[in-house]
Protein backbone atom coordinates (compact mmCIF):
# COMPACT_ATOMS: atom_id res chain seq x y z
CA UNK A 1 0.00 0.00 0.00
CA UNK A 2 3.18 2.08 0.06
CA UNK A 3 2.74 5.20 -1.93
CA UNK A 4 -1.12 5.40 -2.00
CA UNK A 5 -3.05 8.30 -0.27
CA UNK A 6 -5.09 8.70 2.58
CA UNK A 7 -8.08 8.96 0.71
CA UNK A 8 -7.31 6.09 -1.35
CA UNK A 9 -6.62 4.21 2.11
CA UNK A 10 -10.25 4.83 3.62
CA UNK A 11 -12.23 4.61 -0.24
CA UNK A 12 -10.02 0.62 0.02
CA UNK A 13 -11.07 0.21 3.46
CA UNK A 14 -14.70 1.32 3.13
CA UNK A 15 -14.63 -0.87 -0.33
CA UNK A 16 -17.94 0.15 -1.73
CA UNK A 17 -19.62 1.81 0.82
CA UNK A 18 -20.64 6.00 -0.18
CA UNK A 19 -21.44 8.05 3.01
CA UNK A 20 -24.20 11.16 2.21
CA UNK A 21 -26.02 13.71 4.49
CA UNK A 22 -29.43 14.55 4.69
CA UNK A 23 -31.20 17.75 6.53
CA UNK A 24 -35.07 17.51 8.08
CA UNK A 25 -36.64 20.38 9.31
CA UNK A 26 -38.44 17.84 11.77
CA UNK A 27 -35.69 15.31 13.27
CA UNK A 28 -38.81 13.90 14.78
CA UNK A 29 -40.84 13.40 11.52
CA UNK A 30 -39.14 13.95 8.37
CA UNK A 31 -42.02 13.68 5.89
CA UNK A 32 -42.91 17.23 7.87
CA UNK A 33 -41.37 20.09 6.65
CA UNK A 34 -38.04 20.78 4.20
CA UNK A 35 -36.10 17.57 3.69
CA UNK A 36 -33.09 16.92 1.70
CA UNK A 37 -31.36 13.88 1.21
CA UNK A 38 -28.16 13.09 -0.79
CA UNK A 39 -26.47 15.64 -0.07
CA UNK A 40 -23.06 14.85 -0.90
CA UNK A 41 -21.02 17.09 2.03
CA UNK A 42 -21.35 17.59 5.58
CA UNK A 43 -20.35 21.73 4.53
CA UNK A 44 -23.40 21.13 1.72
CA UNK A 45 -25.62 19.89 4.64
CA UNK A 46 -24.92 22.67 7.30
CA UNK A 47 -25.69 25.28 5.06
CA UNK A 48 -29.44 23.98 4.35
CA UNK A 49 -29.48 23.56 7.81
CA UNK A 50 -28.66 26.76 8.15
CA UNK A 51 -31.29 28.31 5.76
CA UNK A 52 -34.25 26.91 7.27
CA UNK A 53 -35.37 29.18 8.97
CA UNK A 54 -36.26 28.76 13.17
CA UNK A 55 -39.30 29.04 14.43
CA UNK A 56 -41.42 28.17 11.18
CA UNK A 57 -41.95 25.30 12.49
CA UNK A 58 -41.66 23.89 15.99
CA UNK A 59 -40.15 20.72 14.86
CA UNK A 60 -36.42 19.93 15.89
CA UNK A 61 -34.04 20.28 13.13
CA UNK A 62 -31.54 17.37 12.00
CA UNK A 63 -28.33 16.23 9.84
CA UNK A 64 -28.22 12.81 9.65
CA UNK A 65 -25.75 10.42 7.60
CA UNK A 66 -26.90 7.85 5.24
CA UNK A 67 -24.48 4.91 4.42
CA UNK A 68 -25.27 2.84 1.04
CA UNK A 69 -23.29 0.24 -0.39
CA UNK A 70 -22.95 0.42 -3.91
CA UNK A 71 -25.27 -2.34 -5.95
CA UNK A 72 -27.73 -2.37 -2.93
CA UNK A 73 -31.39 -0.94 -3.12
CA UNK A 74 -32.14 2.32 -1.74
CA UNK A 75 -34.41 0.85 1.04
CA UNK A 76 -31.21 -1.47 2.52
CA UNK A 77 -29.50 1.75 3.67
CA UNK A 78 -28.91 2.90 7.10
CA UNK A 79 -29.64 6.35 7.96
CA UNK A 80 -29.29 8.07 11.38
CA UNK A 81 -29.48 11.54 12.73
CA UNK A 82 -26.52 12.84 13.90
CA UNK A 83 -27.13 16.39 14.92
CA UNK A 84 -30.51 17.19 16.77
CA UNK A 85 -31.59 20.79 17.23
CA UNK A 86 -28.51 21.58 20.42
CA UNK A 87 -26.81 18.62 20.28
CA UNK A 88 -24.47 16.58 17.95
CA UNK A 89 -25.64 13.11 19.66
CA UNK A 90 -22.89 10.32 18.82
CA UNK A 91 -23.28 7.89 21.28
CA UNK A 92 -26.34 6.19 18.87
CA UNK A 93 -23.31 5.45 16.42
CA UNK A 94 -21.59 3.03 19.01
CA UNK A 95 -24.86 0.94 19.03
CA UNK A 96 -24.45 0.70 15.15
CA UNK A 97 -21.69 -1.54 14.08
CA UNK A 98 -21.88 -0.46 10.50
CA UNK A 99 -21.64 2.82 11.29
CA UNK A 100 -19.35 3.41 14.65
CA UNK A 101 -16.38 1.11 12.40
CA UNK A 102 -16.43 3.18 9.58
CA UNK A 103 -13.90 6.00 9.50
CA UNK A 104 -16.15 7.84 7.26
CA UNK A 105 -18.94 8.69 9.80
CA UNK A 106 -16.27 9.95 12.49
CA UNK A 107 -14.96 12.27 9.78
CA UNK A 108 -18.00 13.55 9.31
CA UNK A 109 -19.22 13.56 13.02
CA UNK A 110 -15.43 15.62 13.89
CA UNK A 111 -16.59 17.91 11.04
CA UNK A 112 -19.88 18.27 12.12
CA UNK A 113 -18.08 19.20 15.61
CA UNK A 114 -15.90 22.02 13.88
CA UNK A 115 -18.67 23.83 11.52
CA UNK A 116 -21.41 23.50 15.11
CA UNK A 117 -19.33 24.00 17.86
CA UNK A 118 -21.87 25.65 19.78
CA UNK A 119 -24.04 22.46 20.13
CA UNK A 120 -22.96 19.97 22.81
CA UNK A 121 -21.76 16.47 22.16
CA UNK A 122 -23.41 14.13 23.38
CA UNK A 123 -22.02 10.58 23.67
CA UNK A 124 -23.78 8.27 26.02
Amino acid sequence: MAGKSMKQKKTEKQGDMIIRFTVAECGEFHNLGEYHENIKTVEKAAAIYRSIPPGRMHGIPAIGITLHRKGQPANEDLQLDILNGGTIEIGLIHYVPEAENNPLVWEAVEKLKRLFPEKEVVDF
